[in-house]
Parts: structure tokens; sequence; C-alpha cells
């Protein structure tokens, strides 16, 4: 049996994506299923919706928790499962009708104890899919053993994106889960990569497939500015860092680099959706350019980053430019952003 964690939160609003997402589990071509509805804290009147689907579907499972965010849930689900397999699912995605079928057929010839599979994104309904990822570790059906792992795919969790670290679109065997330790939890946006990242050391054999199964919203439940960005570059930098120690792994310039560029994307958000004046965006990019994580990083990455242009500016510490270079791009990119938020209207029907 396979079971599928679905975090959820606050989901009445837009309980038509909701449904089209439960449809695709539970329409699956493999049916011996356990789906477990996480319902994180919340605030409407989620939890009669999940059990109406309780009531039409046997195979649907409900638990209530305090709100703690999705990796919490997550966690929840996974300690309550009693499945030989354990898969992960957003609120507002889809799994194509064989998705289930596929990922077990070969965690059972290869007794792998993760299977990977393709993605793609989508809106509108699921009648517009683009952005199939063909990164090289997806382009054919392989078995990638333990030091394999570890010397060519482990280091996309460091800025080297060679190998999805999303946690949806993995099946995972929970003897496997069970016998390896927990992953600290880090409260903040970058839980499907912390999770993996600890996760996948550990196993002896990974299986990948090039078939598309999962389908991810593109624009996701909401779409504006996260304050707690910030936090999340600062976190990753710093996990990524132990890991680094850990494994007496060489992607320290990377990681840095990954962290600058992060930053650069909360400044340019705060132009673009906070519309803050010149003034704070100064006086907030040199609280963030005195963090030790961030000087640290500034002397790993030092110059000849020529095709970022915002990270000499960071590294010198050079204000005004910075703000320049940010603020043209955000001029440069005001059509295009006001037709991407026409298209996360139409994402959501």
């Amino acid at each position: 049996m396979i079971s599928v964690i679905i975090p959820v939160f606050n989901i009445t609003k837009k309980q038509h994506i909701f449904k089209k997402a439960i449809q695709s589990v539970r329409n699956q071509t493999f049916s011996e299923l356990e789906i477990i509805i996480v319902n994180d804290g919340s605030s409407d009147d989620s939890q009669s919706l999940i059990d109406q689907f309780k009531r039409t579907d046997r195979r649907v499972y409900s638990l209530e928790k305090e709100n703690g965010g999705v990796e919490s849930a997550r966690r929840e689900g996974i300690k309550n499962a009693s499945g030989e397999f354990i898969i992960h699912m957003d609120q507002d995605d889809l799994y194509m009708p064989d998705a289930f079928e596929r990922m077990l057929e070969i965690a059972n010839s290869s007794e792998a104890d993760v299977v990977v599979a393709n993605n793609s994104r989508f809106f509108y309904n699921k009648r517009l899919q683009f952005g199939k990822k063909d990164t090289p570790s997806l382009k054919y059906e392989q078995v990638i053993d333990h030091d394999t792992f570890m010397s060519h795919y482990y280091q996309s969790f460091f800025g080297i994106n060679d190998f999805p670290v999303n946690i949806w679109n993995k099946l995972y065997r929970k003897s496997f889960l069970d016998s390896i330790p927990e992953p600290p939890l880090t409260n903040c946006i970058i839980e499907d990569l912390s999770y993996n990242m600890h996760v996948l050391p550990y196993a002896s054999r990974i299986a990948v497939i090039p078939d598309v199964t999962y389908l991810y919203r593109w624009g996701g439940w909401t779409n504006h500015f996260d304050p707690t960005v910030l936090d999340t570059a600062i976190t990753g930098y710093k996990l990524k860092k132990n890991l680094i120690e850990q494994y007496s792994l060489p992607y320290i310039k990377s990681t840095s680099i990954e962290l600058l560029n992060y930053l650069n994307t909360y400044f340019y958000n705060m132009l673009e959706y906070e519309k803050v004046s010149d003034a704070t965006f100064k006086v907030e990019v040199k609280r963030v350019l005195g963090f030790p994580e961030v000087k640290e990083a500034c002397a790993v990455v030092k110059h000849g980053m020529e095709r970022f242009p915002h990270m000499d500016p960071i590294i010198k510490g050079d204000i005004d430019a910075l703000y320049k270079i940010d603020q043209a791009v955000l001029d440069k990119n005001r059509l295009r952003n006001a037709m991407k938020r026409i298209a996360l209207f139409f994402s959501n029907r």
C-alpha cells in the first residue's frame, strides 16, 4: 500500500482546486492507497470539506493539528502512515493517472529506497503544461547507487542544479525512512530541500525515471512578498554549510553564490511587492550585508561574477549601485509582471 500525505490549510475559498488535486489521487490506476489529509490548523471550514471525501472514499483519512506549517504537517502524516511507501503532494497540484503504478513498478524492480520521477508545471486547469525538466539525472531510467549519488548528484542541493530537490514526485520506502535519523525541522520555506538533503545520503539505491508524473501548479496557492525569505536564505546557508563540513564536500563557493542571489531576490521583491522607497531599501540592504553569514559568503565569492550584475555591488557593499540595478530590472519587467499577474489569475481557475 502507498500512503499519500497531503497537508492542507484554509482550502475552502479555493476548494475547486483542492478537489481536482484529491481527484487526481483517487483516480490513480494503482488503487491500494491510504490518503492522509493533514489539516494544519485551518481557521475556516476546511475540515467539513475533508469529511466529505472521507464519506465517499474509505481510503481517505484525516488528521487535525495545531497550525505549524507544511513541514510539521507532513511529519505528522508520516508518523501515522501504515503504507509500505510514502508519497507527498501539495494541496493545489496534480498527479498523472498512472503515476503511482509507474513509480511502484520501478521501486519493486530496483529495490530502491527512493524513486524519483519527472514533473512539469501547468496553469489554467491543466490545459497548458510547460517547463518539463530535462536535467541529466532524469533523461533516462537508471538506478543510482550511494557513492554515485554523493559524487555526482548531491551537488544539486548546493546550487548546482542537476537533480530535483523537491519532496513531491518522489516515492519513499517507509522502512527506509524508519531506519534513518529524522531530519531536523527548518520552519521555513526550504523544507523540501532540507528534508531530502538529510534523507537521500542514507539511500543505498535511488531509482530515477524520465516519466512526467507530477504537475506543479504555476504560481502556487499564493503569490506575494514573503518576509520570511531572508530568514530562509540564512537558514539554508547555515544548513548547507554544516552538511558540506559533515560530508567533506567542495561546494562552499556555489552555496555562497546561491546565498547572495537569494538575497538579491529579497531586495528586488522589496521594490516590486512592498514598493519601498530608495531610503528604506538602502537601510535594509546595509543591515543585511552586515550579517556574518553574508560577509563570509562575500569573502568566498569575491569578484568576477559578470553574469550576475548585482553580485559585485553586494560583494563591494555598493548599495547605491545595487539599487540602480534592481530598479532598472523592475522598470524593464513592469509589462512582464503585469502579464504574470493575469496568468496567475487564470492559473487558479
